[in-house]
């Protein structure tokens, strides 16, 4: 896909094309459910109906491979630059020479690291903390993905605009502070219709931008002639990081006995921000100083930094 759509144009296609997968989700998910729920030969049947419904699209969609004009990134790349393909340890030397990318998987790894702190926890913390009903909780899930549809066309276009690093830096910090917004929730009416709801839909549209200005950082960074590479690499270390986030995340609420959630949140908050840090020394071609980004957001308005 980095070899197939322009710089100039990666956020709003894959803005647009991310919005739709949602919006096919949002709208196959429960519909193809009630399906299988209601189908008369039992639901069974219905979801062998749905697999094979399934099938069909999926086979549908490999047939368009055949309209599309295949380009090989490498050799684009060395026709361009007139250079040798590197082998071996030649490519683990390039990647290592590589600060800019290393900048980046440090970003990565620390970020993926914080955020499944709490994030795998916030659903169990609804459902048995607060013993909200589980279709109340989907409800607020179903917002959540809304949000996220409609928002990543609005983050695509920005992002073409003022660039992929200063959004994840602006957006980042908003993130990294929604679980210490969760510590203000309750089990009352108030937090139950009004707060929820609002975290759901902010957790939504926030990480409609991160998601999508990650992947397209990542195209920005990695070096064209060993692409695979690095994206493999981009892969495998917030996997791993990932992992670890989880595991700490549940020993400390099993260790934090009654407060265990609070010090589950304030964790992964101050470890969300820190986790920004190397995002501040990256490089992007075509991004706007951080300084300028408000300037860009509000022109009118007085910039709050010097």
């Amino acid at each position: 896909m980095a070899a197939l759509v322009p710089e100039r144009l990666r956020g709003r296609y894959f803005g647009f094309r991310n919005s739709s997968i949602n919006l096919m989700n949002l709208l196959a998910v429960p519909l193809l459910g009630l399906v299988v729920s209601k189908y008369p030969g039992g639901r069974v049947q219905g979801f062998g109906v749905v697999l094979i419904i399934g099938i069909v699209f999926a086979l549908i969609s490999l047939g368009y491979q055949f309209l599309m004009t295949d380009v090989n990134p490498i050799e684009e790349s060395l026709s361009s630059k007139n250079t040798v393909p590197l082998e071996g340890w030649e490519t683990v030397a390039s990647f290592l020479k590589d600060t800019n990318f290393l900048k980046f998987l440090l970003y990565s790894g620390l970020w993926s690291f914080a955020v499944n702190v709490s994030a795998p926890f916030f659903n169990l913390y609804l459902l048995e903390k607060l013993s909200i009903d589980v279709s109340v909780v989907t409800i607020y899930n179903s917002l959540g993905t809304g949000a996220n549809l409609l928002m990543l066309i609005f983050w695509g276009k920005l992002a073409d605009r003022v660039g992929n690093r200063p959004l994840l830096v602006m957006v980042g910090i908003l993130v990294a502070l929604t679980p210490l917004l969760w510590l203000f929730g309750g089990c009352n009416a108030v937090s139950l219709w009004i707060w929820f709801p609002l975290l759901h839909l902010l957790g939504g549209a926030t990480w409609a931008a991160i998601d999508l200005c990650s992947g397209n950082l990542l195209m920005g960074v990695a070096q064209k002639a060993n692409r695979s590479i690095y994206f493999a690499l981009a892969a495998a270390v917030p996997g791993v990081t990932g992992a670890m986030g989880i595991i700490v995340g549940g020993v400390s609420t099993t260790l934090a006995s009654t407060d265990g959630w609070d010090v589950l949140f304030s964790l992964s908050a101050g470890l969300r921000l820190f986790a920004l840090l190397p995002l501040l020394f990256i490089w992007e071609q075509r991004s706007i100083p951080l300084g300028q980004l408000w300037q860009v957001l509000f022109p009118h308005s007085k910039s709050p930094l010097p």
